[in-house]
């Protein structure tokens, strides 16, 4: 196939709102996939088709007019496009591993690039040469936004969602260093940025709170953390919301702005680089229009006139505010920042307001997701996400932006090729159907299905698209006219999607397929309106649909996987034919009205596939094609003709029917199909996955594949192909391939939702099989003109479709079913035969659902007569069942049946049974689980809490009282803790061995005469004594060494006391701190152990006080029975809490519920009870021993007192039956004894009575005394048991201070190991540093060294001009020596420090015109030097009589001296940069030497705080209350400030105080006496001197009063009320004579002032047409200026200057003159006031 020609793309259309940019003044290009597009502003499209492998970012340089394109692949490379020629302008090499994630160009000569995996760099280039210059390591998190410092490329952003980082790059000749400036993201919130900004005290680790020393450590030191984890403690421990940068811009003065996800935008500082919030978004709560708000005010029926106009108010500032999503992509012009965003509205915000300010606002109606300004910053574009483009030129209306291109962005389902070549068809996934122009790839119409798309196909017969969607429908659009699609059908052919769509090459049938395995034909005409033909099955997910037309035979393949993985390939292949001939008598060759076709008819096969493959392709003499899917090859099969033979054994052909399709085993179990065998196999794609296709000639196979390439073959040459790679295999590849009608073109789509059209570039072979393919397409076409003519008149005449309105099935139904229920009781009522409504299919019915409806019908009008009379038969049987029932009503209870016995169907019976039986089932299992774990819990709670407890844990309660007293629970000591204790006592004992012995020797050392000898026996006999004695003394006495007051506790007195106690003075090491907490340990262990048993002692007292009471109320029980009394009886029980294992037994009394029992445990509680029943039954009969006990002693073996007073003297029987009056002598005699005898046993009893009640009393007060005994016990064991806790407490508390210390001295130690790690890190800087300031050094001096050589050759090609020109006359030599001094005017070359110049063109929208780039700075000095070389060069600057030979000698020797010239001072520029360079990095190294200094300062005062630490301890002790002088005043006291003195100190000082006290007060006394006389003596002085004082000033007063004309009045007239009043009236005449005239002054002032704002007017008129005429003399004085300035070479200006010197003068004279007149004018003022403060102001009284 390679010998036909190669495809190139020739046009390409998709955008996904990626990154835009100029790349000349109006060209905008982006990636349309693997391809780079370029559209202008009046439409004209271009495309670049990248050759490299894969495609990665790209970036354009708008200045330099050229583009870089990143590779995806191992090593990709980079290469930098010219546009518009695509010239290759340069490649950059061994950038990257795997990955380039950003690529961004400088506005000079440099670019930047981001590496992703495995590197994380970020590398400075320079592209045009292709040169790495630098490259620094970065974060791995993704990049969102990278820009270059407009104007400074040395200036560099990038920002990620969680930092932002300037970075910096230094250079010194050809070595770059980029060093980063990371910049604090602010809050969210801008209340917590006010927060963090306040100074923070350095987290301090203190002792506790009663010292004085602190050690300051961090927290990395205090978590344990060293390296690179504790410098990054502070980010892990940042939980703070931040801001998310998603893009940024700069400003000329090099602040950045930042818009954020939140819609908040931030302002970095260039030069402090901190970022602070310029704007932020309302919190959605504070929004003034909420969500909540707008719902329940939108629905309120009685919203007044003032709601209204508070929500427009609202709605206003909603407006003026960014929400978020709002500001995703901000940029800067001159007139402010414009900002984009989600909202689709493009803001313009004013900088310079110092309040937020929105200037404009341009609806753009799609989210924004890139911006960019045009060269000359008068146009922006902006790209959404929905794949539209708009330009909107600056300051225009906001309703004027231009939609530059809308191509609906979206993935692309389905692509193919209109009748008549001229147009193709794509379908995007929402169903948006494009129609393009297939020469050019303009989109000139669509339309939408409004459902989502799955699959596409044009009828090659009519011009119609078939559209394939989710819900099951396929829609027919009317391409008739390709300008004006409409969709005119939809018919549902499944419940599912419709997967696959293909139709045959003549557009005959379009065959269709979905995931249920139904295979449905359809009839391609519009004459019979689409209508289906038949349908057939195929078992598993239909994977590709395939036909093949020949002889009116199509010929159709169907791949399908039974897996149930789709991602495993088709397993299974369905061949099947459809013949015309078939089509003549349809209903013969289908097995019912569902038409579903006969297998024998279609000649159905089912056939296996030895490797599962991807798509389908049927070509000539029945080939099918298919690709592996993992053996990366493309297999070729044979089909059969015919269907095998059936045979007993195995089956290939098929006969399903619809209603035993279950699934794929079902069938396949029926039949086993054939496997088939791949005739041949060829190479094919490398990756698994992909679709074949077939040109409709049937001569070019083609394969798409998800490694993203499209591979050609021929036929007859499938070992050979044409590559091409349209799509990027990381997106998923190539997901269709389509031919045009003529095969000339090819149509590929992605995932990338790009559709590409590639042309053939035929070679001379290939122009024949061209050839071909084109006669095909007009055969064909010729074939089916007149068809296609004939059916798209059809077409043209259908309505266009509108869907149905929506409905409402859900009541519909249930009206229905309600409907038939009642009819169906009003038939049984009735006793009327009840016959089930016809079913009419629903609105969303299927093709196959009305189908089946149909044969229903059929089936009912056919079986119509044999329905009717089974219904007849169910009738009778119904009647005869419920004279049943009604006679079973009137029978016996015994002679009633149950009514589950009237229900025939007992199979339901049996079913309901079962599921009741297996939900009973369920249930026991889950009560049986939930029960198990309760269980488990229990005994897990049991082990933990009581099996394992040593001492169990139980309370002791009070008779009378609600104390309660609790024992310790207690595990038993593990044998690791045993093992530990024993270490350490055993060391300790050894330790204090050998200080007893060091103590001896020491002794021995001062005694002299003692041997070795002595000294071990003495030891010895010390350690025998201490051991006896140990044995003898209790603990708690006074066998301690130290007191309560030092040991800190009172352990010892409580069984907690033990002689290897360190003191706390001596617990230095960690070695000792860690035996003193295990002693401690031990201590608390056995002060609880001595407490329990103590506890133990007190509670068998109780329960021995219980059984005591228990035998006492016995006898008071019997008392009470004699007394017969009902006093309540005391009968003192245990508790649960004292008696805890009784919670772990149950009794059967407190099981509220009854048991459940078994069958077997119901039987064998009968069998017990029956026994017992037997049993007392036995025991009722004749008992020969209890009857004989009762006839000899009344039934008991011991007569009691008690029973004997009982008993009542029997009265004689005279007395009851004769009255007094008859009784005899004897009678009356016996009457007597009787009366005496009965006296006398009621005297008996009341002294029994007493007797009792007595023996009551003191049982009642014997038991309450024992209790309240008890009760006295228990609490003194509650107070010890307080002591006992405080004491407990007490040693926990030492306990947990040695553990802090212990902990302190770990932080410690982990920041000596932070200091010593960074000390390396740092030395290794600093050898760095050390290293890069020698080579800068290095490099500078050969450097400066190459400088001054060019100097000294500069001043020898200065010397020797006259040598050069030493042909000349010295006159000439002269001339040209000045000639070739004389210099155009160079513009500076700025440096990288040179500041912006101060003015510029305001005008310019470019915010950075007063600041352009360095390049081109550098490209217009040198264009300008040029020209004004050229213009010096010239003839007509050559002297006269001057040779033109010797004039282009000096030209040309000029010319390189003044190249010379400029090669200088560029070397003059660099060499500043290089000491610039050299400079800082010396700066670096001073700096990195003092942070090592400073370093070493932390370790050396660290290592102070150690032995601080180690040597000041803290110790426990305990005071009294009156030893305690310090204030109270928090809950815990602070005794930072506080000192440990011996009492007899204070005492000592006291007494001196007071001594020194009362001495000084009798000297207060003394000088008490003595002062108060010395104030008295100056109290009367003052006193003296004021009357003096007071004197003088009355005499001065009456010397010196003023008598003024007033007071003279008053003396000389006797009347001087009445002249007061005649003067008052005259002044009132005065006052009303001024009102008047002052009145008539306001009206002749008000007149005056009409008459001026007349005057004024007429100004204004006379200003305004002055105005005009100045205009106009303006620009006549400019004129005049201009021809001024332009003669002013060619006059003298002696005169003029002469003449301005003297104006100058004069003014300045002038001014002098006015000075002085008013410096006399203000002395003269100065004199008078003088003069007039001496005038005299006395009047002397005349005597």
């Amino acid at each position: 196939m390679d010998a036909v020609g190669s495809l190139e793309l020739s046009w390409a259309q998709g955008y996904n709102g990626g990154k835009i940019g100029y790349i000349d003044k109006d060209v905008i290009c982006y990636q349309a996939g693997s391809n780079i597009k370029f559209i202008a502003e009046d439409g004209a499209e271009t495309v670049f088709n990248f050759k490299g492998n894969g495609v990665g970012p790209f970036a354009v340089h708008a200045t330099n007019k050229c583009f870089a394109v990143a590779e995806r692949c191992l090593n990709p490379k980079i290469t930098v496009y010219v546009y518009p020629t695509f010239r290759e302008a340069a490649v950059l090499k061994d950038g990257a591993k795997l990955e380039y994630r950003s690529l961004v160009f400088s506005h000079s000569e440099y670019m930047v690039t981001i590496t992703g995996i495995p590197e994380f760099q970020l590398m400075l280039w320079r592209y045009t040469d292709g040169t790495k210059l630098t490259s620094v390591d970065i974060t791995s998190d993704p990049v969102s936004s990278v820009t270059f410092n407009p104007g400074n490329w040395r200036q560099l952003c990038v920002t990620t969602e969680k930092s932002m980082t300037v970075w910096n790059t230094e250079q010194s000749n050809d070595k770059y260093v980029m060093l980063p400036q990371k910049i604090k993201l602010p809050a969210e919130n801008p209340s917590l940025n006010s927060d963090e900004e306040k100074d923070r005290d350095i987290p301090t680790r203190a002792s506790t709170r009663m010292t004085r020393y602190t050690i300051d450590l961090p927290k990395a030191a205090i978590a344990g953390l060293v390296g690179e984890r504790a410098e990054a403690l502070d980010e892990v421990q940042d939980t703070t919301p931040r801001v998310v940068p998603l893009s940024h811009t700069w400003s000329p003065s090099g602040d950045v702005y930042v818009g954020c996800q939140g819609g908040q935008i931030l302002k970095v500082d260039g030069e402090i680089y901190k970022a602070k919030l310029f704007y932020h978004p309302l919190p959605p709560a504070s929004a003034p229009n909420s969500r909540a708000t707008s719902a329940t005010s939108r629905f309120n029926s009685q919203l007044d006139l003032t709601t209204a106009k508070k929500r427009t108010r609202y709605a206003d500032e909603v407006r003026d505010m960014i929400l978020e999503g709002g500001a995703d992509c901000v940029l800067l012009h001159k007139k402010g920042l414009y900002v984009a965003g989600q909202d689709g509205i493009l803001r313009l915000i004013d900088l310079k307001s110092e309040e937020f300010k929105l200037l404009e606002q341009i609806p753009i109606g799609n989210p924004v997701t890139s911006m960019a300004f045009s060269p000359n910053y008068r146009h922006l574009s902006l790209a959404t996400g929905k794949g539209t483009l708009h330009v909107y030129d600056i300051g225009s209306p906001p309703d004027s932006v231009k939609t530059l291109k809308n191509i609906h962005w979206g993935n692309v389902v389905g692509v193919s090729c209109l009748a008549g070549n001229e147009y193709c068809v794509s379908v995007r996934e929402d169903g948006e159907l494009q129609v393009w122009t297939i020469d050019k790839g303009l989109l000139i119409s669509s339309v939408s299905v409004g459902v989502q798309a799955l699959c596409l196909a044009c009828c090659p017969m009519v011009h119609v698209a078939a559209v394939g969607t989710v819900s099951g429908h396929v829609y027919y659009v009317d391409l008739t006219f390709p300008k004006k699609p409409r969709v005119v059908k939809a018919m549902r052919m499944y419940q599912g999607p419709v997967t696959h769509l293909t139709y045959e090459s003549d557009g005959k049938y379009l065959v269709s397929g979905s995931d249920d395995g139904h295979v449905i034909v359809v009839d391609g005409r519009a004459s019979v309106n689409f209508k289906p033909v038949g349908y057939t099955t195929i078992p598993g997910d239909i994977q590709s649909i395939a036909t093949f037309s020949s002889n009116g035979v199509t010929r159709i393949v169907v791949t399908s996987n039974t897996s149930g993985n789709k991602r495993n390939g088709a397993d299974t292949v369905l061949y099947f034919r459809v013949s015309e001939e078939m089509m003549k008598d349809l209903r013969s060759h289908v097995n019912s009205l569902k038409y579903d076709f006969k297998d024998a008819s279609i000649k159905r096969m089912i056939l296996k596939l030895p490797i599962p493959g991807f798509g389908a392709a049927l070509a000539e003499e029945s080939s099918f094609f298919t690709m592996g899917q993992m053996s990366k090859k493309l297999y070729q099969f044979s089909l059969p003709e015919e269907p095998p033979k059936k045979s007993d054994d195995d089956d290939a052909i098929l006969e399903v029917d619809e209603e035993e399709l279950v699934d794929s085993e079902t069938l396949l179990a029926r039949g086993k199909p054939n496997e088939l065998f791949p005739e041949a196999e060829f190479e094919s794609h490398q990756l698994p996955g992909g679709k074949l296709q077939l040109s409709p000639h049937g001569k070019w196979l083609a394969s798409c594949g998800t490694d993203g390439a499209v591979q050609l073959r021929a036929m007859g040459t499938l070992d050979r192909f044409v590559v091409i790679n349209p799509h990027d295999y990381h997106l998923g590849g190539v997901k269709i391939v389509a031919f045009a009608e003529d095969a000339q073109n090819l149509f590929t789509t992605g995932y990338d939702g790009v559709l590409c059209c590639y042309s053939w570039n035929f070679t001379s072979t290939g122009i024949g099989k061209a050839k071909s393919a084109m006669e095909a397409a007009r055969a064909r076409k010729s074939r089916l003109m007149q068809i296609q003519k004939d059916e798209d008149e059809v077409v043209r005449n259908y309505p266009e479709f509108s869907a149905p309105s929506a409905s409402r099935p859900v009541s519909g139904e249930t009206t229905q079913a309600e409907k038939e229920k009642k009819a169906m009781e009003k038939a049984h009522e009735s006793d009327e035969i009840y016959r089930t409504p016809t079913p009419v299919a629903p609105n969303d019915a299927t093709w196959q659902q009305v189908q089946e409806l149909e044969s229903i019908k059929e089936e009912d009008n056919e079986y119509a007569s044999v329905k009717t009379d089974l219904r007849v038969q169910i009738r009778d049987m119904r009647r005869t069942i419920q004279g049943m029932l009604k006679q079973n009503e009137t029978l016996p209870d015994i002679e009633k049946l149950g009514r589950h016995e009237f229900d025939l169907d007992i199979e339901e019976q049996n079913r309901l049974q079962a599921e009741a039986d297996a939900e009973v089932t369920r249930v026991r299992e889950e009560i049986e689980f939930e029960n198990l774990a309760k269980i488990y819990l229990r005994e897990m709670i049991k082990r933990e809490c009581w099996d394992e407890m040593d001492v169990k844990g139980r309370a002791l309660q009070s008779f009378f009282t609600t104390l309660e007293v609790s024992n310790f629970p207690m595990r038993k000591r593990s044998v690791a803790a045993e093992k530990q204790l024993q270490v350490v006592t055993t060391r300790r004992k050894i330790e204090l061995a050998d200080i007893a012995a060091r103590k001896a020797e020491l002794e021995a050392t001062r005694k002299p005469g003692l041997t070795t000898a002595m000294l071990i026996s003495m030891l010895q006999q010390q350690s025998y004594e201490k051991d006896d004695e140990g044995g003898d003394i209790d603990e708690g006495e006074e066998g301690t060494k130290e007191k309560p007051s030092t040991t800190g506790s009172l352990g010892a007195m409580y069984g907690g006391g033990s002689e290897l106690f360190y003191s706390q003075f001596d617990l230095h090491t960690r070695d000792q701190k860690r035996s003193q907490i295990i002693l401690l340990e031990d201590a608390i262990y056995r002060i609880k152990n001595t407490f329990n048993k103590e506890f133990d002692d007190v509670y068998q007292k109780k329960l021995s006080e219980i059984s005591k009471i228990k035998d006492k109320n016995k006898r008071i029980v019997k008392i009470l029975q004699d007394l017969d009394l009902t006093e309540e009886v005391v009968k003192p029980e245990l508790s649960i809490y004292e008696d805890p294992e009784s919670l772990l037994t149950v009794e059967d009394h407190e099981v509220k519920v009854e048991k459940y029992l078994t069958a077997a445990q119901r039987k064998e509680q009968e069998r017990k009870e029956k026994e017992e029943e037997e049993r007392r039954i036995r025991e009722q009969g004749d008992n020969a021993r209890e009857r004989g006990l009762d006839m000899m002693m009344g039934g008991v073996l011991e007569i009691k007192k008690e029973d004997e007073l009982k008993k009542d003297i029997p009265k004689p029987l005279f007395m009851s039956t004769k009255e007094p009056t008859d009784w005899s002598e004897d009678e009356q005699k016996l009457a007597k004894e009787y009366e005496k005898k009965v006296k006398d046993l009621q005297e008996e009893r009341e002294k029994y009575r007493k007797q009792l009640e007595t023996e009551l009393r003191k049982l009642q007060s014997i038991i309450q005394e024992s209790m309240q005994g008890f009760d006295d016990n228990l609490t003194q064991l509650f107070m010890k048991k307080i002591k006992i806790m405080m004491v407990i407490y007490q040693e926990e508390l030492k306990i947990l201070r040695l553990r802090y210390s212990l902990l302190v001295e770990e932080e410690m130690e982990t920041r000596e190991k932070e200091l010593n790690h960074l000390m390396e890190h740092k030395k290794a800087m600093k050898a760095l540093t050390a290293t890069a300031v020698m080579e800068s050094k290095k490099h500078m001096d050969a450097f400066r060294g190459h400088y001054d050589d060019l100097n000294a050759e500069d001043k020898v090609m200065d010397k020797a001009f006259k040598r050069e020109f030493n042909d000349v006359t010295a006159v000439q030599q002269d001339q040209l020596y000045r000639l070739f001094r004389k210099r155009p005017r160079i513009p500076r070359l700025k440096g990288f420090d040179t500041p912006a110049p101060s003015t510029a063109d305001s005008s310019l929208p470019n915010p950075f015109a007063d600041r352009p780039s360095t390049a081109r700075q550098h490209a217009q000095a040198k264009s300008q030097l040029e020209a004004a070389i050229n213009d010096l060069d010239k003839i007509s600057n050559m002297p006269e009589g001057i040779d033109e030979s010797v004039w282009q000698r000096l030209c040309a020797y000029r010319r390189e001296k003044i190249e010379n010239d400029l090669l200088i001072k560029q070397k003059a520029l660099v060499l500043a940069e290089m000491d610039n360079f050299y400079k800082k990095r010396v700066e670096e190294d001073e700096r990195l030497r003092n942070e090592i200094e400073g370093i070493f300062d932390t370790l050396n005062k660290l290592h102070d705080d150690r032995v601080r630490f180690n040597l000041n301890l803290e110790v426990q002790l305990m005071l009294k209350q009156g030893q305690v002088e310090v204030d109270p005043t928090n809950f815990i006291q602070d005794y930072k400030d506080s000192a440990l003195i011996h009492r007899t100190v204070v005492e000592e000082l006291n007494s001196n105080i007071k001594q020194l006290g009362e001495s000084k007060i009798t000297s207060m006394m003394e000088s008490k006496d003595f002062r108060k006389g010395i104030i008295q003596l100056e109290w009367e002085q003052k006193r003296m001197l004021m009357q003096m004082e007071d004197l003088q000033n009355k005499m001065k007063d009456i010397q010196f009063m003023k008598v003024t004309r007033e007071i003279q009045l008053y003396l000389s007239n006797e009347d001087y009320e009445g002249k007061k009043s005649e003067e008052i009236g005259k002044l009132e005449q005065t006052i009303l004579t001024q009102l008047k005239h002052h009145e008539k002054n306001v009206r002749e002032k008000k007149r005056i002032m009409k008459d001026l704002g007349k005057t004024v007017k007429s100004r204004d008129s006379e200003n305004s047409s002055m105005d005009n005429d100045l205009a106009e003399l303006n620009v006549t004085v400019n004129e005049r200026r201009h021809i001024d300035e332009v003669n002013a070479d060619r006059r003298s200006n002696t005169g003029t200057e002469k003449r301005y010197q003297e104006i100058v003068q004069r003014r300045k004279l002038v001014d002098l003159a006015k000075a002085q007149a008013q410096e006399v004018a203000v002395l003269r003022a100065e004199v008078e006031r003088l003069r007039m403060r001496t005038f005299p102001a006395l009047v002397q009284v005349e005597h």
